[in-house]
């Protein structure tokens, strides 16, 4: 084929479109450059031997019909209420079909890539070649350029296609690498650790005062769910074991662990003392949420968005779980219009297998970019939920005499609550009524939770603690929370939960939050663009039945995470950093086995002011389990209980002073609180 512009269908061009057969129009692809490219200053052509790892994105079929499908499987009153498709029931539905696919790998093999990733869905196609490549298949020129003062590349125009493939393909990601995801923890400060001298930085939470303030007294533990952090970066299993003896968390259960979608030993694969705090936030609120629910961790080649988009995929194929919670973003107005539609695409895909998805809705307010009024992606996708921050206050506690969290006291809109309308998407069906201003594009954020860096929240990353804040705590609880309501479902999944969480507007299951502001937006009676529609009372949002036993149709898994390295399954080879301990290999998808939801019950809570010794004795209805003390107005740790067996179980403590209120939690899940008599 010759390689004239006659024989391409440019993009840079809206008014240049292929006529198909019959005379229809077939659409352009979409702008696969970044917006900031207006910013860059060229230093010279590209050498063309350098290599560049790019993916083609194709569109999806009859997309009316899908987003209609979405819509029904949200409705009660449909008979397609809640019965979601097999991957392979959406591929042949709405992925593109095998011959559009085969035409890019042909028409990339043709020019000199080297195909490197296709995907069941058929929605990318990743290949690796030279910068002669890339400007032989796309019609392009890829230059050396300078932003802001630092090095980068970009091609020099929209890219081109030859029309028998143009009107599949949704566009190129990967002709710059002018915009890169961040993550949305806010400032980590170094702290001391919890229980020590608390002094003038008094106080920060941990996840026993989250529990309290959310009122998550609920008997439901994510039992059976499985949560997939979508990010980069690895965690240290020491870090996890520490956080959860710290609490009184029971450790991750079995299953966790941690996948590289990249090759081995790629960057965003490795502990990173810079890096590594988000996935350390995510996991550890995230299990502090729902400690029976397994956690994965899949962790993209790098911080690119050619390998975010390609994680995405990973997560929606290999299908390991069904809440997905996302920390990671980018402003909306840098991106371009084909990652973003690209990645929105791969979330419908998800959205109709069952997978809900959360991702924190970014930590600068209304001017998400630069100081530029835009909102974040992946944020902004209609079919994931934006989870903003609050400020909270408790009830009592949080002082240097009582460091705990007591109770719901107030919340406010954080200032840094990512909130505003998307400029490219349209507004989903359900976003509407409950104070939702008129308008017909995406609104952001969904919901909220705790997020301001004061008080901030505890998190142990390389055996130091910190104190944190941002949406990206956020994300992680509420994913949590989604686990515990698709546990109580029956584990079959809940995909987009917009409808739902839109349905209890103005009732007590959310806290709506009516003061604060994010720069822009004020938050006010109902939705708002700050909060949302306010965070969460745990205790209505997921209702007062328990789930006791949950079942599962996977294969059950045999590695035990709870020990200092993650089991390799089914990869041979171990990779690892100089710089961390933590393996990471390929985790199959699984689900824990049956697990009884532990209730534990305190029959006698006694002080001894002269010996200074706290007396207590409760039962538990599960399987033996480890039952912890804690302060309930601190989350302090007292001890661990005694089994005597028979279900019974007894400690005496040494504790200076009458606690008032212990609270006594299960390994399994079950929790209680008792008042404590004096002798």
């Amino acid at each position: 084929m010759k390689r004239g512009r006659s024989r391409r269908i440019s993009v840079a061009l809206a008014c240049l479109l292929a006529l198909g057969p019959y005379g229809r129009v077939l659409a352009a692809p979409r702008p696969s450059l970044s917006p900031r490219i207006v910013e860059a200053t060229t230093i010279r052509r590209a050498l063309r031997t350098h290599h560049h790892r790019i993916v083609v994105s194709l569109d999806l079929r009859n997309r009316d019909a899908l987003e209609a499908f979405l819509v029904a499987v949200q409705d009660p009153a449909s008979p397609r209420y809640q019965q979601f498709l097999s991957q392979d029931e959406f591929d042949a539905l709405y992925a593109p079909t095998p011959q559009q696919e085969e035409a890019v790998v042909r028409h990339l093999r043709r020019h000199g890539f080297r195909i490197t990733e296709r995907y069941p869905n058929r929605l990318l196609v990743a290949a690796v070649g030279s910068v002669g490549a890339v400007e032989s298949a796309f019609g392009v020129e890829m230059h050396d350029v300078t932003v802001r003062h630092r090095r980068h590349y970009m091609a020099n125009r929209e890219p081109s296609f030859p029309p028998d493939i143009a009107p599949a393909i949704v566009g190129v990601i990967g002709l710059d690498d002018l915009v890169t995801m961040r993550s949305h923890v806010r400032v980590p400060q170094q702290a001391v650790a919890p229980s020590a001298v608390i002094g003038a930085s008094c106080c920060h939470l941990g996840p026993n005062d989250l529990f309290n303030f959310y009122d998550n007294t609920v008997l439901l533990n994510g039992a059976g769910e499985t949560i997939v952090i979508a990010g980069a970066f690895a965690w240290r299993d020491s870090d996890n074991t520490g956080f959860n003896s710290q609490w009184g968390l029971p450790q991750l259960p079995a299953g966790s662990g941690q996948v590289c979608t990249g090759a081995a030993g790629s960057v965003g694969c490795r502990f990173s003392l810079q890096n590594s705090i988000e996935i350390a936030l995510d996991a550890e609120y995230a299990h502090g949420t729902a400690p029976q629910a397994r956690i994965l961790n899949y962790m993209a080649a790098s911080t690119s968005l050619t390998d975010f988009t390609r994680m995405y995929n990973r997560i929606v194929i290999d299908n390991p779980g069904h809440v997905v919670s996302t920390s990671w973003g980018a402003c909306e107005a840098t991106v371009s219009v084909a990652t973003q539609q690209t990645d929105d695409n791969i979330v419908a895909n998800a959205n109709a297998i069952g997978q809900s998805w959360l991702a924190a809705s970014g930590d600068n307010g209304s001017r998400d970019c630069n100081a530029r009024a835009t909102v974040d992606n992946p944020a902004n996708s209609p079919h994931v939920v934006g989870v903003g921050g609050t400020t909270p206050r408790c009830s009592a506690g949080l002082t240097a005499a009582s460091p705990g969290c007591a109770g719901y006291g107030s919340e406010t809109g954080w200032s840094g609550s990512g909130g505003g309308v998307s400029q490219l998407f349209p507004r989903p069906t359900f976003q509407t009524g409950c104070g939702v201003p008129a308008g017909t594009q995406r609104l952001v954020p969904d919901v909220a939770l705790e997020a301001d860096t004061t008080p901030g929240s505890f998190v142990l990353e390389n055996g130091t603690w910190f104190v944190v804040g941002g949406t990206s705590g956020a994300a992680p609880q509420w994913a949590g929370l989604v686990a515990q309501l698709d546990q109580k479902g029956g584990g079959i999944g809940l995909g987009n939960p917009g409808a739902r969480l839109y349905g209890l507007c103005g009732t007590t299951a959310l806290h709506d939050i009516t003061s604060g502001s994010n720069g822009d937006f004020t938050a006010g009676v109902g939705f708002d663009l700050v909060t949302g529609l306010g965070s969460a009372e745990a205790s209505v949002l997921l209702g007062a039945a328990a789930v006791t036993t949950t079942s599962s149709t996977s294969t059950t898994t045999t590695s035990v995470p709870t020990t200092t390295t993650t089991t390799l399954v089914p990869t041979t080879t171990t990779t690892s950093s100089s710089s961390t301990s933590t393996s990471v290999a390929t985790v199959p998808p699984t689900t824990a086995t049956t697990v009884a939801v532990a209730r534990a019950t305190a029959t006698r809570a006694a002080s001894d002011c002269a010996q200074h010794v706290l007396r207590l004795e409760a039962t538990s209805t599960s399987t033996p389990t480890t039952l912890r003390a804690f302060v309930t107005a601190s989350g302090e740790l007292i001890g661990t209980l005694t089994n005597n067996g028979a279900g019974r179980y007894s400690a005496q403590l040494s504790w200076p002073v009458n606690p008032q209120n212990v609270t006594v939690r299960s390994a399994l899940g079950g929790v209680t609180t008792a008042g404590v008599t004096a002798n």
